[in-house]
């Protein structure tokens, strides 16, 4: 049996879903094998990588009781345990915004794994028609988080890390509106008064870009809304 077939198969008796640990432990397989096939299973619309809770589960789209690529998911339960990583970092940040696309009606296609620092557009939604692709971001702290340094100082102020985090952002975003010229671009980011002053600056510019950054709260709503999508 093919190792997406026993994906399917094992998650078709956990509806609840699974994490990519959970399927590595129960079919025997390393964490990299069965990340690169779930997510490959997200793209072809046959399961939903449900971030809302910090961590990622893994939950079959279904029809009728069976699997379909072409149903949409079912509606995805926002938990309120607490996440992974606190606010603000990334994987916080990117778990409060799904789970605030969630109850806003957006159906959910993909969620990149923040924690394994995965690469693609971080969260891609749609609701009626209009799709959103999503660069997110998280503050930097005063320390490093990560590695043989963690815990340790960084020698760069949170300011300046974050203008830098920004511009990243900013190409990522202006790749995806080339690639993509009808879907809503937008970068996520904790509501920070760096990011505000920052993007208060360059407003102009994002709407001439049909850019949009919004700033976050802890539970994923907007609180600030910059650049813009014509309506």
């Amino acid at each position: 049996m093919r190792l997406r077939d026993e994906v399917v198969q094992v998650l078709e008796s956990h509806t609840e879903g699974m994490t990519d640990a959970q399927l590595a432990e129960r079919l025997g397989k390393q964490h990299q094998q069965i990340n690169k096939r779930c997510r490959q299973l997200a793209t072809e619309g046959l399961l939903v990588r449900d971030a809302a809770s910090g961590t990622i589960v893994n939950r079959l789209v279904r029809s009728g009781g069976v699997v379909s690529s072409q149903s949409a998911p079912p509606p995805i339960t926002v938990r309120n345990s607490p996440p992974a990583h606190p606010w603000p970092h990334e994987v916080a940040v990117q778990g409060a915004l799904v789970g605030w696309l969630v109850r806003e009606n957006w159906r959910i296609i993909r969620v990149a794994d923040a924690e394994a620092q995965e690469q693609g557009t971080d969260v891609i939604a749609d609701r009626d028609g209009a799709r959103l692709l999503v660069e997110v971001k998280g503050y930097p702290g005063p320390t490093h988080a990560r590695g043989p340094k963690a815990g340790e100082p960084k020698p760069m102020p949170s300011t300046l890390q974050a203008s830098h985090w920004l511009a990243s952002a900013l190409l990522k975003a202006m790749r995806m509106r080339g690639a993509d010229p009808d879907s809503r671009v937008v970068i996520a980011l904790p509501d920070a008064a760096r990011y505000g002053a920052l993007l208060s600056e360059i407003d102009q510019s994002l709407r001439g870009a049909r850019i949009e950054a919004w700033l976050l709260t802890d539970r994923g709503e907007p609180s600030a809304r910059f650049g813009g999508w014509p309506e």
